[in-house]
């Protein structure tokens, strides 16, 4: 009796002992690997001296040839042939692999802190500390944040289930080359109409006219549930921002 009377106090105490392990471990340090990044790809996402393609989570930056790709891109560079910590979170629709970077500091977050993308598709556990780092940035106008002179001239309505923006101006803009994107990739460059004091882009396909234009997208431009809208000038910089659902 006493041999069982000690079997089962000893189980106690391992349970108990493993409970509290599992109780205070991190497991947000248990999936990460010490990795090299061999080349950039563009300003969010890199790949190893293995071979995978990491594209960086809860961010995303311009694609390239636009403004600002090229600075995002550099501050990834300087990451270059040195290890970093890799924590992987899943795989994305194009097979490459979603994950965190970390050096002395979280490289994903850090380049919304800079300035040198936006939050994109970020998780409910980090989207705060997210918020916070773009809205650090947007305050203080860095990188894709930096003003138009424009900044104020515009007032914009986006229509979300019917798929239309409306954009009226008060300051008699030609917006030849200036480009609207959503959170994601789509962008539209809009053509010369000067004499517009509003201007209504519809996300389908249809003739273009003084004061109504198309963006011929294939499928829808807006999400119901949340998005965001970057109006840029013909320079890059942002004459408007707005973001619905967060």
């Amino acid at each position: 009796m006493r041999k069982k009377n000690a079997l089962f106090v000893a189980l106690v105490i391992t349970f108990v002992i493993a409970g509290n392990y599992l109780f205070f471990y991190d497991f947000s340090e248990f999936n990460r690997e010490m990795v090299v990044i061999s080349r950039v790809l563009d300003g969010d996402t890199v790949e190893l001296d293995d071979g995978r393609v990491i594209r960086m989570l809860n961010i995303n930056t311009e694609e390239k040839g636009r403004a600002w790709s090229d600075e995002a891109r550099s501050f990834l560079e300087g990451f270059q042939n040195k290890s970093v910590e890799l924590e992987i979170t899943g795989i994305e629709k194009y097979g490459r692999i979603l994950g965190r970077l970390y050096s002395e500091e979280y490289i994903n977050l850090e380049i919304v802190r800079l300035g040198l993308g936006h939050v994109y598709l970020a998780g409910d556990d980090e989207l705060n500390e997210f918020k916070d780092a773009e809205s650090e940035a947007k305050r203080n106008g860095l990188g894709i944040w930096k003003p138009s002179e424009f900044s104020e001239c515009l007032n914009v309505e986006i229509n979300k289930y019917d798929e239309y923006v409306i954009i009226s101006n008060d300051c008699g803009i030609d917006f030849k080359d200036w480009s609207i994107k959503d959170e994601s990739t789509k962008r539209y460059v809009l053509k010369s109409h000067e004499d517009s004091e509003k201007l209504v882009l519809y996300s389908g396909k249809g003739e273009d006219k003084k004061g109504e234009m198309y963006w011929g997208a294939a499928g829808n431009v807006w999400n119901n549930d949340k998005d965001a809208i970057f109006i840029r000038d013909a320079k890059g910089l942002l004459a408007y921002y707005d973001s619905y659902g967060y």
